[in-house]
């Protein structure tokens, strides 16, 4: 796969400037990029506080091939500032983002990312060579859409919950963790193969999904700077066995200003977790039920969210490392709001495990907590941004300061900084403690 996806990219390069002549931009490329159906995916649109999708809404795009894809290099290096001070990242990235209209209610989206990874990028020594490189298709499908009605099959991201970075409900896909903490949360989904629809009526959404083969996270190796402490490694693992098909449907609908939703799935952990059987451990995803709830409201210029999740059967480790199946309800409530031009955001997220007993090895609750403040100057060209995350009970918090320059429509550069205060061997964060970084990166959009 990161073959074929590295040949994608080198051979768009290659045709840009084909594909580039003769035709001009006149509806405004930004204007195509920012639309609902091509920016996140299904075309939703809003008549009135209805959900009803309105057929004469539906974009015809007739621009040139040339304005239905983004093509972007960036490359970023970083380095440890704290006791222990090296580089860690030195990569060049090359990302396509194409998404169009294939004929009348047809539409297609694909997102696709090569890496190479140089010389004394922490990547490349983990695979103990020069360089390495990867690749990844984040999207990849297609949509029919209808008067109401519409289709999407292929890679794709479900995104369930309001509040940003929270996962009471926003549970659906699996992440890429090898990286996790200086990527945005957005960007480490890992599509799955999934076929979705939404029906759109004058009182709500309804949206469905099923996903045959569901994936599990990616972990950093065992050999990477990044791996989690793990005091049974020299252990054989029987890896879980394929999992089940995942399935779950959410309905949305207005009450005056207010937004809700009310959801249930059957899901596959994620995370396979381990129960110890003989000289060996076993990996276990048991599938559960999701149950869940997404609210928003606007006041004025401050928005109020929320999430709640009750998940069944979640596996918790007891001091003999087998495993106990217990519910656990999990909550997330944010709030956004901007004065001055300052935007400042604040959320929390809850856990809590249901009959809960002393012979666990976690604790019956758990929570984080987070917040930010932005701020654009120089007609937006630069932004600002302050945040701090934090586990509550704890003193583990991960601050970062972060500046974004942008010189011209295609030219980018940003300076990213983080300073890690983790001290609880059992927090897990720990595998970050002497991370303490300083980033810079340039992208070009051609």
């Amino acid at each position: 796969m990161k073959y074929f996806t590295l040949l994608l990219l080198s051979l768009v390069i290659l045709a840009s400037p084909i594909l580039a002549q003769d035709y001009s931009d006149e509806d405004g490329l930004a204007g195509i990029l920012e639309d609902d159906m091509l920016s996140g995916g299904e075309l939703e649109v809003d008549l009135g506080g209805s959900f009803a999708q309105d057929p004469t809404e539906t974009p015809e795009i007739e621009t040139s091939a040339a304005s239905l894809y983004r093509l972007s290099i960036d490359h970023a290096v970083s380095f440890r500032t704290g006791e222990i001070k090296s580089m860690v990242n030195n990569r060049t990235g090359l990302n396509l983002d194409y998404a169009g209209s294939l004929a009348a209610g047809l539409y297609a989206k694909i997102d696709a990312t090569g890496t190479l990874y140089w010389a004394k990028d922490h990547r490349a020594q983990t695979a103990e060579k020069d360089y390495d490189y990867d690749g990844l298709i984040r999207e990849a499908w297609v949509q029919k859409s209808y008067d109401q009605i519409n289709f999407k099959v292929g890679l794709q991201s479900i995104v369930w919950g309001d509040v940003e970075g929270a996962q009471a409900t926003d549970t659906l896909n699996p992440t890429d963790n090898s990286e996790f903490l200086f990527v945005d949360f957005e960007d480490v989904r890992i599509g799955q193969a999934t076929v979705l629809t939404n029906l759109y009526t004058d009182h709500f959404k309804l949206e469905a999904f099923v996903t045959p083969t569901p994936l599990f996270n990616k972990n950093p190796p065992s050999n990477s700077i990044y791996a989690y402490p793990n005091p049974f490694a020299s252990l054989d693992v029987t890896e879980a066995e394929k999992p089940n098909p995942e399935y779950g449907a959410r309905v949305k609908f207005k009450v005056g200003a207010s937004e809700m939703a009310l959801l249930a799935a059957k899901l596959t952990p994620n995370q396979p977790l381990y129960k110890l059987e003989g000289a060996g451990l076993t990996e276990v995803a048991q599938p559960f039920l999701l149950y869940g709830f997404n609210f928003n409201y606007p006041s004025g210029q401050t928005l109020f969210k929320a999430d709640l999740g009750y998940k069944t059967d979640q596996g918790v480790n007891d001091q003999s490392f087998d495993l106990v199946f217990k519910d656990r309800l999990d909550a997330a409530f944010g709030v956004e709001t901007t004065f001055s031009q300052h935007s400042l955001v604040a959320s929390v997220s809850l856990s809590t495990i249901q009959n809960w007993d002393e012979s666990l090895v976690v604790a019956k609750q758990s929570g984080f907590y987070n917040l930010s403040w932005s701020k654009s100057y120089l007609n937006e060209d630069l932004t600002l941004n302050l945040g701090a995350l934090g586990v509550i009970s704890k003193s583990d918090t991960i601050t970062s300061a972060i500046a974004d320059y942008r010189t011209s429509d295609q030219l980018q550069f940003s300076c990213r900084l983080f300073y890690f205060s983790v001290t609880d061997t059992d927090s897990q964060f720990y595998s970050f403690r002497e991370e303490n970084r300083a980033e810079i990166a340039s992208k070009y959009q051609f």
